[in-house]
């Protein structure tokens, strides 16, 4: 079993969203592990907290890891090697729009600065290039590097999910004991495979559904399979009848990873006003979002619905000034 260091205090809320569940047809609840670990927390955590405890049994002392510029997972591997006496190297990619320097200086990229950690900043083509850069030179300086991947994703990181889909269905107090459906924001895909694999074997929904925050459906679903067979191969667990539960939905990644849109606003703007919600425009509104009209597009209704908010508080702030001009009608 993985080596673990503390990042969370106990089991994250499960709590409902009665407002919302009065208007949308559906009971719907909300998994909150965007108070997972080191504030303002992130699903992150979870990984981190099996990944770095392999870091620190092996006697890595330095983390190399990438993201973007948004990158909550780059902000919570920053704090966590900071708590834990690991040297880190973020190597980070520019947002995607015009917006770049802006962003730049707020949100993750400045909670990034302030912690201890050496920042490289690229463009998005170059990243593999650099990563391989600074493992090299921290090797020859006398450093004992570790290269996270991009989103924790690796066997460690993904054994964080299958740990929480047993935490959802202890926490689970519906009469049948199972959710319907669980929905997350995806990206690398490393929570997503951990929830399909934990849920395997805990059974605490019917199905976990990702909603894609970039990439499309044949390149979501082949890195979530690679996830799964490659913690699947190490466990002796039935890697393709796994498989067959991916559900990966691309519908709602609209002009790309990182832009904000009039849609997703205006989801943040229900889900704030009517339960007090707060969700980012690059990850968790954009999966909100794709939640809500995927149920109402295939007419489900009296569902038990459970949504993972995998955090992201710094990025709505971030990007204020645009969800701003989109709530005043100044941006259509």
């Amino acid at each position: 079993m993985y080596n673990r260091i503390p990042l969370l205090d106990g089991p994250t809320p499960l709590e409902s969203l009665p407002r919302i569940s009065r208007e949308r047809s559906n009971n719907f609840y909300i998994k909150r592990d965007d108070k997972a670990g080191p504030e303002p927390g992130g699903n992150k955590a979870r990984k981190l907290e099996f990944i770095l405890g392999e870091i620190k049994k092996q006697g890595y002392n330095h983390v190399v890891t990438c993201g973007s510029v948004f990158s909550n997972h780059c902000r919570l591997t920053a704090m966590a090697a900071n708590l834990h006496d690991l040297g880190c190297t973020l190597v980070l990619n520019r947002a995607g729009d015009d917006s770049s320097s802006e962003v730049e200086s707020r949100g993750n990229f400045f909670l990034y600065q302030l912690q201890d950690v050496d920042i490289k900043l690229i463009d998005r083509p170059e990243r593999e290039k650099e990563m391989q850069s600074q493992l090299e030179k921290l090797r020859s300086e006398g450093k004992k590097p570790y290269l996270i991947e991009a989103g924790g994703n690796e066997p460690a990181g993904v054994h964080g999910y299958v740990e929480a889909a047993a935490e959802i269905k202890k926490q689970c107090q519906l009469s049948k004991s199972v959710f319907d459906f669980i929905f997350l924001a995806t990206g690398t895909g490393t929570t997503q495979a951990g929830l399909i694999i934990g849920n395997h074997i805990s059974r605490c929904a019917e199905s976990v559904i990702g909603i894609s925050v970039e990439a499309d459906k044949g390149e979501g679903r082949k890195t979530i399979a690679e996830a799964v067979d490659e913690y699947c191969g190490l466990h002796d667990l039935p890697s393709q009848r796994i498989k067959d539960d991916i559900y990966f939905v691309d519908d709602y990644v609209g002009e790309g990873y990182g832009l904000i849109e009039k849609p997703v606003v205006s989801t943040l703007e229900y889900a704030a006003r009517k339960e007090s919600l707060l969700l980012d425009p690059v990850y968790t509104a954009k999966a909100f979002r794709g939640m809500l009209e995927f149920l109402e597009e295939k007419a489900i209704k009296n569902r038990n619905v459970l949504f993972l908010h995998s955090g992201g508080l710094p990025i709505l702030f971030s990007r204020s000034d645009l969800i701003e001009k989109y709530m005043t009608g100044e941006t259509r």
